[in-house]
């Protein structure tokens, strides 16, 4: 069913600052954004976490237009883990009114993955958030199969997995797959779209087109109304789209071509 939510993802208009994040998505006309607090890659980091000017901006920006942050990127679950600085991303989290953190896992050690998501689920209710565990074909988490077992295996009630449409096909998932998983792990999921092939890609491939080469919802093959009408009533969804071809508009323009994507494809869903 069509989510109640709509949120720009930070990685659709990376280039912009977080309060100017905030801005684009207000002007677009999403319910909600994402920000990025800690960097995933070499990308430019904006200081966010702790009591920051950028951080105040984003605050005040977010009071001036109304709209909420439906996540926060990103905590990245490695062998060594560093708790302190995941505590740091879930206190920005809660600071900027958060529902979720994105969450990855990158560590093969299945069991030290699962103890360590147990407590960053513990750690992040206090904080009133839930991490959403991604599945991605290039790390450890490959599957959405994996990221379930994973959460499941967690046990706590603030575990939910991130489902996202390209990661989706790229494991050589189907959407039918979801009707296996209980509805309150699924809280939300992510739009782009894409050609159908290739599945199980190079790593670095999946990872160029992931980060900077996927195509707006509707302008590729995924079936993206049906994974809509599959996630469970009352969820959200977030436009996770880096366009190249677009790299040149300014962070509103992309916002808003985003927005008019993600209506194009939830009517799709709506006359189902």
């Amino acid at each position: 069913m069509p989510a109640t939510t709509l949120s720009l993802s930070p990685l659709t208009i990376l280039d912009a600052a977080p309060p100017d994040q905030v801005t684009a998505a207000a002007r677009a006309g999403f319910d909600a954004v994402g920000i990025r607090v800690a960097p995933a890659a070499d990308e430019r980091v904006w200081p966010m976490l702790g009591n920051t000017a950028v951080a105040r901006e984003t605050r005040s920006r977010l009071a001036d237009t109304g709209i909420g942050v439906l996540d926060v990127e990103l905590i990245m679950i490695r062998p060594e883990f560093g708790r302190d600085a995941a505590l740091a991303v879930l206190d920005a989290g809660r600071a900027l009114g958060a529902r979720f953190v994105l969450t990855l896992g990158y560590d093969s050690d299945e069991s030290r993955l699962t103890d360590n998501y147990a407590w960053l689920c513990a750690a992040a209710a206090e904080r009133g958030l839930r991490p959403g565990l991604e599945f991605m074909k290039y790390s450890p988490v490959q599957t959405l199969s994996a990221a379930v077992r994973i959460v499941e295996g967690a046990g706590h009630p603030a575990g939910c997995v991130l489902v996202d449409a390209l990661h989706l096909q790229r494991s050589g998932g189907v959407v039918a797959d979801l009707a296996g998983v209980r509805p309150e792990l699924l809280p939300y999921g992510q739009l782009c779209d894409g050609p159908l092939d290739p599945v199980w890609p190079p790593d670095d491939d999946a990872r160029l087109e992931s980060r900077t080469s996927r195509l707006l919802p509707g302008d590729g093959r995924f079936p993206l109304a049906d994974l809509v009408a599959a996630l469970p009533t009352g969820g959200a969804l977030s436009v996770e789209a880096p366009v190249a071809a677009l790299a040149g508009l300014s962070p509103v323009e992309r916002a808003v071509r985003a927005r008019a994507a993600a209506d194009r494809v939830l009517s799709g869903a709506l006359s189902r």
